[in-house]
């Protein structure tokens, strides 16, 4: 099975009656939301998702239940959920987290992936769209947990986003983002990878999501790369980045 899934039109019932059911925390202030949501998941076989209205409640719960994935507002009484997911992967968690943001919302979007956020949804949101990428999600991450990959020499785990010189002295940790962007380009080895094409793979729908977030992203991974090996990893043409070597 490939790792990635496109989300647009996604409904296939065979591969969501197959979709793993993880513990998912809600971190919302909006009780009828957090219900709501609650209800639907129930729907769908998840059985065990527990509710945070604020930061102190959202600590408690992930240190409490150890969520598979976290359902995160940008908006909270005691908080910014932005700040929240920084210090979530500060703090050594590597599990999908997927914010809920409001519409026009674009600097908070950048913000939330880079802080750390797997995916986003815009409210007022529609509950197929959010089911899709929480199996997505967590499909991902489930494909990832025993991955090892050599790329130019170097030894990439994405379940732990760990890159890795050739003499296992040398490591750099890789965002979320960095390490799906790096994943995806090892399975398109030896073809290009546009930025578009990366810009729906890695961030799914692109409101409010331009290319100039993939440049910044390959950049900020070159940048890492280069703390390994002297060898470009990353080729850059018209058409957009591969690749230069996969064992």
């Amino acid at each position: 099975m490939e790792w990635h899934m496109k989300l647009q039109g996604l409904d296939s019932n065979a591969l969501w009656d197959t979709a793993p059911r993880g513990r998912i925390l809600v971190i919302d202030d909006d009780p009828f939301l957090r219900a709501t949501l609650k209800e639907q998941f129930a729907a769908e076989g998840f059985e065990d998702v527990s509710e945070a209205e604020n930061l102190f409640e959202a600590f408690r719960e992930i240190d409490d239940k150890n969520p598979e994935l976290v359902i995160l507002d940008i908006r909270l009484p005691d908080g910014n959920g932005i700040e929240i997911c920084r210090k979530l992967r500060d703090r050594g968690f590597t599990r999908p987290i997927i914010m809920l943001t409001g519409q026009n919302a674009e600097q908070d979007i950048i913000a939330s992936l880079e802080a750390g956020a797997n995916d986003y949804v815009i409210k007022p949101m529609r509950m197929g769209e959010l089911l899709a990428r929480v199996k997505s999600q967590l499909w991902q991450h489930k494909a990832s947990d025993t991955a090892r990959f050599s790329i130019g020499g170097l030894s990439f785990i994405p379940a732990n986003k760990l890159l890795t010189s050739a003499d296992e002295i040398r490591k750099v940790i890789l965002t979320e983002k960095e390490s799906t962007i790096l994943k995806y380009l090892y399975r398109a080895h030896p073809n290009c990878v546009s930025k578009e094409e990366l810009l729906v793979e890695v961030w799914g729908f692109q409101n409010g999501i331009s290319t100039h977030t993939v440049e910044t992203h390959i950049y900020r991974l070159r940048q890492k790369v280069k703390r390994l090996t002297n060898k470009t990893l990353i080729l850059t043409n018209a058409s957009g980045y591969s690749l230069s070597s996969v064992p």
